[in-house]
């Protein structure tokens, strides 16, 4: 997988794909923010009020944690106990009452979130290297600034795709940038803000996902615990279920923007081994 040791270099990607998130925005016609985005129940001004957001929750974690305050937001719950389907409500509560009340007019959203998504990147340019690791709230678990960076990342993208893939169904995201977001996937706070325990599940469970450069990406879960992680190179005699996908579709897949079994119905994917396997992948997975 790609190496995105050196923040730096994420950190350069992160920047162009903000500049090329808000240009997006820029260019939307007025008629065009009303229209129902690809995430549930929110439309495109939605998805850019839950942005706005966002970056201001990092921009707090990141000035707290410079100052040597790991601890979480009033308000907010501890480290490790909140999760994306937890919290699914209120964050998006919050995303349409900042898009209805807080800007009447787009303009003022646009310009808002410009200038919070300027400052974000600011903060990010401007971190010293040894502060990169040090402790950052955020209620997924014990986060850093290079965390959050990747989450970042992350929001970009998905929500990148959420809006302009509704107003032009050819949109792709860019394959280097869903390649990227393997290894977001593999960082466990990050992948276990998207996870929800199958309570239903009894046996453990191993998924490999192979992309179109033969690099593969193992699934493990069992009794509540999620691992992600390069799938080993070694040869084994267990039998796994295998699927081949992109990179991109992947990325809509684990944020459920897409459905594995009708991926796999409509030949999108292709499926090696037992399939009964696939069955838990959206209990897993409910979307971000």
């Amino acid at each position: 997988m790609l190496n995105t040791k050196d923040p730096n270099t994420l950190l350069d990607i992160v920047a162009e794909s903000s500049n090329t998130f808000i240009t997006g925005l820029s260019n939307l016609k007025s008629s065009e923010w009303e229209t129902p985005s690809k995430c549930h129940q929110w439309a495109i001004k939605d998805v850019s009020s839950h942005t706005l957001a966002i970056d201001g929750f990092f921009l707090n974690s990141l000035s707290r944690a410079l100052e040597g305050d790991g601890n979480p937001i009033e308000g907010m719950p501890n480290p490790g106990t909140g999760n994306a389907q937890s919290m699914a409500g209120g964050i998006a509560s919050r995303a349409i009452q900042i898009s209805e009340t807080a800007f009447p007019k787009l303009e003022q959203l646009l310009d808002t979130l410009s200038s919070m998504e300027w400052d974000l990147i600011n903060v990010f340019q401007n971190i010293a290297l040894e502060n990169w690791h040090i402790p950052a709230y955020h209620p997924a678990g014990k986060s850093s600034p290079y965390l959050l960076l990747k989450m970042k990342l992350l929001e970009l993208v998905i929500h990148s795709w959420d809006i302009f893939s509704s107003l032009n169904p050819s949109y792709k995201m860019q394959n280097a940038e869903a390649k990227i977001l393997c290894e977001v996937w593999k960082e466990p706070d990050i992948s276990n803000w998207l996870y929800t325990p199958d309570l239903e599940q009894i046996d453990p469970t191993t998924i490999d996902f192979y992309f179109d450069d033969r690099e593969a990406l193992r699934i493990q879960t069992w009794r509540g615990s999620l691992h992600i992680f390069d799938r080993p190179t070694e040869n084994s005699t267990e039998i796994i279920t295998t699927v081949e996908t992109t990179y991109q579709d992947f990325a809509l897949l684990i944020t459920a923007r897409k459905n594995i079994q009708e991926a796999y119905n409509s030949n999108l994917i292709s499926v090696v081994g037992d399939k009964a396997n696939l069955d838990s992948f959206h209990k897993w997975f409910r979307g971000s």
